[in-house]
């Protein structure tokens, strides 16, 4: 992923700081990997890859099944986040393919937990979702504790039969009109995202972080862009445009 998205980074060298995390599970090459990245090596999921070619299943919705306690997948990344910056830093996520199911479990975690009244650990102002599909990561029941009554409502849509709750924080998207999984972005982006929020950029390419310079910079502006309509100013050291450390 760190190869796919050295054209943005460098675009964006001067913005943010662009930190990647590796997957826990092992599995055969995903969509559109090979024969380009054949070399690339070891391949991962964010959910547990069965050898009958099955990727997550009936209790690990939440990307558990790394470790023996049952660890959910989003603790995971915001402990991996903790050990690089403040929790509370971190300004936006990006993920790409399967990824993007993770980016959308943290944004639906941030904004249940706000919901309930309570300080979440993130504070991710925007996500950017790259050739995605399915829906977002489950997330923990972040409610334990909390009285239903005192529990503030939701937009949630029905999708496939299931009460659903939108992502409501600002989101980009990015969709490839020659990607052969493009029906599954657009699912999840009209499944999964209250349409308030969301921004859509289609380009000519295939299940890939664009390459061609022109999309990169279009790219690299529009998350310029939603970063400037949703920045707090903060005299922080890794948050603001003022030292370009901003977390990413």
């Amino acid at each position: 992923m760190e190869l796919q998205c050295s054209r943005l980074q460098t675009r964006l060298k001067q913005d943010f700081e662009f930190v990647f995390f590796d997957a826990p599970f092992l599995c055969p090459a995903g969509p559109g990997v090979l024969p380009a990245f054949r070399h690339e090596g070891p391949y991962r999921s964010w959910f547990k890859w069965f050898e009958d070619g099955r990727i997550g299943g009936p209790g690990l919705e939440d990307g558990s099944g790394f470790d023996t306690i049952g660890t959910g997948g989003l603790e995971r990344v915001k402990k991996l986040m903790a050990a690089k910056a403040p929790l509370r830093d971190w300004v936006g996520a990006l993920g790409f393919s399967q990824g993007t199911r993770v980016v959308g479990g943290l944004l639906l975690e941030q904004q249940k937990t706000v919901a309930e009244g309570r300080t979440p650990q993130l504070n991710l102002n925007f996500g950017v979702f790259c050739m995605g599909g399915g829906v977002p990561m489950k997330v923990e029941d972040v409610s334990e504790g909390i009285d239903e009554k005192d529990s503030v409502k939701v937009n949630s849509v029905s999708t496939d039969g299931d009460n659903r709750e939108l992502v409501s924080t600002p989101t980009l998207h990015l969709h490839g009109l020659k990607d052969p999984h493009l029906h599954l972005g657009r699912k999840q982006l009209a499944g999964c995202f209250d349409k308030k929020f969301t921004t859509l950029y289609e380009i000519e390419y295939h299940h890939a972080m664009p390459w061609v310079q022109s999309e990169v910079n279009e790219l690299a502006e529009l998350i310029r862009q939603i970063h400037r309509d949703t920045s707090v100013p903060t005299k922080s050291a890794h948050q603001g445009e003022e030292d370009g450390e901003a977390w990413f």
